[in-house]
């Protein structure tokens, strides 16, 4: 994955006091991290040291962070093209609304008077945000944007926000770069990743804090009226303006403007640490923004039990780094659904009836969740509204409960990295590894063979073959029983056994020279990438509106289990992917290297860059009404990185 130059936009800062502490800060909070974690996420506080994403990236990605003084400065002054790619520029939007860089303002009169303007200032200072303009935050990250495209010679680049500053990206995404003849959006920016930004806006649980903030503005917070939205996130329109008469919603990122495939939304979960907003906005919340406003519809999306900022805030987080990471740089897409579950009008069969699921998604070798979803944290999967939503002829409209719509997320060729700093991947295992520096020197062979590519790349030209193949003879597309020794389903057409044996070729340089068993567990670690989805489905009853308790097992879910997924190079060397239910493996999970069952992954015949697979639920969870028996779960796996 290109690892292009990253923007970062913080978020608001507040009144002018705040503004002014805020601009001491040489990286407007992007380098800061943590001493405090939760143990289990949401239990008691312990010490966990994380050194803040900055840091990280350029301890493991090799990004660098120039600054010389100004790196506004830097931009003007270097020449085109000069600048490393992988490097970090943060938009210091308050820097002009800040008032330490102007020399005191000069009282004069008697003692009284000069009480009276200390006063007025003093007030000024904690309710005002004079100096800041969020669609003139929008234009400088535009500029902003166009320097480090010229001065790193690359043609797009990362946008990194949190909060408020995911509005200011979007407010240049959708209305900066659509005016005046600039340029899209989707030429400038290759990915969009937010923190906590309220994309819906920010609403109380009080009508009447609602309308001060939307009527007031108290140090500029108007910004977050939802109707207030409309103005700086609409091209042609003022700030001011409001969407009357038309159906408009904050949250939708018109596809014409940036494709929503490359938007990621990293959403809070934890309400309990964050500061009194808590307590105006509600538990289903980080604190200050509601979970179903922190999102872009038909965005990718990780829920993290983290509040909004602070010492267990969602940007200093080890979880929130490790989703950035995943999206930025990750080769993998993974989308898993649930399938084959019965008709829309079985469940409305019971309307008393509520069918509710938690998930954790966890990765082998992080000391953290990717992400996770709970009736605790008030955002589990609601099963009723997912099989409704999704019923022939539904309109199928996203929501907050069906994330895409069970769960989905970012992954590396091998979990975790092996090297760090990581550079790629583990060969014969995805794309070829480069080294993080350079040998001080390299001499090339007379002849050198023409690189090999990544099991991936070999597979999906196998399907397309080039132009220089056009008079080779087509192969067959009738299926073929041939027997291969892959794990792709043998029924496929041959040009998919050449691909396999293009994987083989890949795999056959790196293999082990001796073959592991399938219960070593140390040995296959090096080689399977280890993912584990934890389940856990329950029901809710109602009579006549009321909770009824009168069959409940308070915290005792209907059926319970953790899917374990191993991707990599088999015991034998084959590369495949295999799976198993927890409640079928004996003793504990780390004595068995490797799952039993293998994955049939089949090619998507649509689309070269995507292989789906499918696994059956067990047969408890097929008992249920809410699955029924022919439930499963199918896997989207999609390259990320496609060889142009």
């Amino acid at each position: 994955m290109n690892e292009l130059p990253i923007v970062y936009c913080r978020g608001y800062a507040g009144p002018t006091s705040q503004i002014d502490s805020t601009v001491n800060d040489p990286f407007y909070g992007f380098n800061e991290g943590a001493t405090h974690t939760r143990v289990n996420g949401d239990g008691d506080p312990k010490f966990y040291q994380f050194e803040g994403p900055l840091l990280r990236l350029l301890g493991e990605r090799d990004y660098r962070l120039l600054v010389r003084g100004s790196q506004k400065e830097l931009l003007a002054t270097a020449p085109a093209g000069t600048l490393p790619q992988r490097s970090i520029w943060i938009h210091r939007f308050y820097d002009e609304a800040a008032t330490t860089y102007a020399a005191p303002t000069p009282r004069s009169g008697n003692l009284f008077d000069r009480a009276i303007t200390w006063t007025e200032d003093l007030v000024r200072e904690h309710t005002t945000a004079q100096g800041f303009d969020i669609e003139q935050a929008a234009r400088e990250l535009y500029d902003l944007v166009l320097q480090v495209r010229e001065k790193t010679g690359t043609p797009q680049v990362f946008l990194v926000a949190h909060s408020m500053g995911g509005l200011v990206a979007r407010c240049m995404m959708q209305k900066v770069c659509e005016e005046d003849g600039r340029i899209p959006a989707k030429e400038l920016v290759a990915k969009f990743c937010t923190y906590a930004t309220p994309h819906g806006g920010i609403v109380f649980t009080g009508g009447l804090l609602n309308w001060l903030m939307e009527t007031f503005g108290p140090a500029g917070s108007d910004i977050f009226s939802p109707p207030k939205m409309y103005g700086y996130l609409t091209p042609g329109k003022k700030y001011g303006d409001k969407p009357l008469g038309k159906a408009w919603d904050p949250r939708v990122i018109p596809p014409e403007i940036f494709d929503v495939d490359n938007v990621f939304c990293i959403i809070g979960t934890d309400s309990n640490d964050y500061n009194l907003a808590k307590l105006g906005v509600g538990p289903r919340s980080d604190g200050l923004v509601l979970i179903e406003n922190a999102y872009v519809k038909g965005a990718h999306r990780a829920f993290v039990y983290k509040s909004h900022s602070g010492p267990y805030g969602e940007v200093n987080s080890e979880e929130g780094y490790q989703n950035l990471a995943r999206f930025l740089f990750g080769h993998w897409s993974v989308q898993v659904e649930l399938s084959s579950l019965p008709p829309a009008s079985a469940v409305k069969a019971r309307p008393d009836v509520a069918w509710q699921a938690d998930l954790q998604l966890a990765i082998r070798g992080l000391s953290v969740l990717i992400t996770e979803q709970k009736a605790v944290h008030y955002n589990p999967v609601q099963l009723n509204a997912e099989i409704a939503q999704h019923a022939p002829g539904a309109p199928g409209d996203d929501s907050v409960d069906a994330p895409i719509p069970l769960v989905g997320t970012f992954l590396f060729s091998k979990e975790p990295p092996s090297d760090l700093p990581p550079t790629n991947v583990t060969p014969g295992v995805g794309d070829e590894s480069a080294p993080a520096v350079a040998p001080a020197a390299a001499v090339a062979p007379a002849e050198a063979e023409p690189p090999r590519q990544g099991w991936w790349h070999r597979f999906v030209e196998s399907f397309s073959a080039g132009e220089d193949e056009q008079e080779r003879e087509a192969p067959s597309l009738e299926p073929v029983n041939v027997a291969l020794d892959n794990p792709l389903d043998p029924t496929l057409p041959a040009v998919a056994a050449a691909a396999v044996a293009s994987v083989a070729h890949d795999l056959a340089a790196d293999a082990a020279p001796a073959v592991a068993s399938s219960d070593d567990y140390a040995g296959l670690s090096k080689d399977l990438s280890r993912y584990a989805l934890t389940l856990r489905v329950y029901q809710v009853i109602t009579r006549d509106g009321v909770f009824d308790f009168s069959t409940n097992l308070e915290q005792v879910g209907d059926w319970q289990d953790v899917l374990i997924v191993d991707i990599g190079r088999s015991a034998d060397g084959r590369f495949g992917a295999w799976a198993g239910w927890n409640s079928a493996v004996p003793g504990a999970i780390n004595q068995l290297g490797q799952m039993a069952d293998e994955l049939t992954l089949t090619p998507d015949p649509q689309d070269p860059n995507v292989i789906r697979a499918t696994f059956d639920l067990p047969e408890a969870a097929r008992a249920l009404p809410v699955f029924g028996r022919s439930a499963r779960l199918a896997f989207t796996i999609t390259n990320r990185e496609p060889k142009l």
